[in-house]
């Protein structure tokens, strides 16, 4: 028995009701002076639940029979809910899903950043994604298995390997609906298998992008190196005939083990090299961003509006600011910002992101930017005569700010740190880390990703004394 004071063993069936939803998306409840972490429940609901961890002060339980309803349920829209491994919150109306990711960002602060409850923005709810449904812009999709068997999806919940067939999601616009069925029934005709399938296999992953401004639709095959390139010519065809808002068909490579959405060698590319995505700015300015298939942009594009003029009001750039981008993938909130500083400039150690920044800066007539490959934590590309910066950008990777960067900023001393997070763990704990150079001042959580149990951040730090 892992818990020496209660009676309760791992496999025991328990009754419990859902108080609140934790960061990760488990609901919490309590039995017996135990706080249970219970996996596809409402908060509200009166649930069973099976035991599945013990240890000393919680345990960890999944759902087997619902006895009570929640006022904020809904019944789920996709067929796939629940085995598939991406949406965890079609079951809670969306105004409730912005109240819990809003308050689990705030008690992260408070718990591992420090930050006082009454900052300004915390205790609010998350900013809503303007769409609930068809928000994304880009997807990725999985192959498994060979002939008859093979598929093309989503990964099952808890599993590394195996793939859902699906057909259409209700995350994508309708105009992608039934691309991964095509594409699927035309690669088991081959007689391939995927990469996965054994050391000769081939097929890897199908990216389709969408831009909610022009309609435009972008779609990526990846592949093994193996020599199996002829049967991908009549694909291209195929999805071109299907689908007219289609632009762009881009076969590449991939041979790292990595299973990832990036390819490493471009084969052959059908029609235009990027699609273009446009966001406006709070004065009606838009900024147009051309999105080449490997490049960063962010996932939502109505929600990037959101995140991106928000970040503006809570930065409150001067004229004349100069302004570092950091992580600046192909411009993002950079180039966004622009219009707002006397000076941007943008850095990424990505030369192919680099490169479209400047195109995309180029497009979008913008004169005051600069975008260079270097990396702060060794300052390598960077011109030495480069001016200080009144205020930092940084929109880093789930795992925040690395260590020696995170030196090199506070070593740099700027006035103002605009910190965009997509992990609210990593952001509490770098503010910890800045704690005696710089203060949160105001905070914003923007919801990116209805019914998943992700959410963004945005922090303005302030430099103190």
């Amino acid at each position: 028995m892992s818990n020496n004071t209660s009676p309760i063993r791992k496999g025991d069936i328990v009754e419990t009701r859902i108080e609140s939803l934790a960061f990760g998306g488990r609901g919490i409840g309590r039995f017996e002076g135990l706080t249970l972490f219970v996996e596809g429940v409402v908060p509200g609901q009166t649930v069973r639940c099976e035991i599945t961890k013990l240890k000393k002060r919680f345990g960890e339980a999944r759902r087997t029979e619902i006895i009570d309803h929640a006022e904020n349920e809904q019944t789920p829209a996709c067929e796939y809910f629940g085995s598939c491994g991406g949406c965890l919150h079609q079951d809670i109306k969306y105004p409730a899903q912005s109240f819990w990711k809003g308050r689990q960002v705030c008690e992260t602060l408070e718990r591992i950043g420090k930050i006082p409850a009454n900052t300004p923005g915390m205790g609010e709810n998350a900013l809503s994604s303007p769409l609930e449904y068809g928000y994304r812009n880009k997807m990725e999709f999985s192959f498994h298995g060979i002939d008859d068997s093979l598929k093309l999806g989503f990964k099952r919940r808890g599993s590394e390997t195996e793939v859902i067939n699906i057909s259409s999601c209700p995350l994508l616009p309708a105009e992608c609906t039934g691309i991964p069925a095509l594409v699927r029934d035309y690669c088991a005709r081959t007689g391939i298998g995927t990469y996965r399938h054994n050391r000769g296999g081939y097929w890897r992953k199908l990216v389709v992008r969408f831009s909610h401004h022009s309609g435009e639709m972008m779609i990526h095959l990846l592949t093994g190196p193996a020599k199996s390139h002829h049967a991908v010519k009549g694909l291209g065809k195929l999805l071109f005939e299907n689908y007219p808002q289609l632009k762009s068909f881009v076969h590449s490579t991939r041979k790292g083990r990595a299973d990832l959405a990036t390819g490493e060698r471009l084969i052959s590319l059908t029609g235009q090299k990027f699609i273009t995505e446009t966001l406006t700015r709070a004065d009606g300015t838009e900024i147009n961003y051309r999105i080449t298939p490997n490049a960063f942009f962010q996932t939502n594009s109505k929600g990037a509006e959101e995140l991106y003029r928000k970040s503006v009001e809570l930065a409150a750039p001067g004229p004349d600011d100069v302004v570092w981008d950091l992580f600046c993938g192909s411009g993002g909130i950079g180039m966004f910002m622009a219009k707002d500083v006397g000076r941007m400039i943008g850095i990424e150690v990505s030369e192919e992101s680099v490169l479209s920044a400047k195109e995309n800066a180029k497009l979008n007539g913008l004169e005051n930017t600069q975008y260079i490959v270097g990396n702060l934590a060794s300052a390598k590309g960077l011109p030495e005569d480069l001016p200080r910066p009144d205020m930092v950008i940084v929109d880093p990777p789930r795992s925040g700010v690395p260590e020696p960067s995170l030196q090199k900023l506070l070593e740099l001393g700027p006035q103002k740190i605009l910190y965009i997070s997509c992990n609210p763990a990593t952001l509490a704990r770098d503010v910890a880390k800045m704690h005696e150079k710089y203060s949160l001042e105001r905070f914003a959580a923007v919801d990116m990703f209805p019914h998943t149990a992700h959410v963004e951040s945005i922090a303005l730090l302030t430099k103190t004394g």
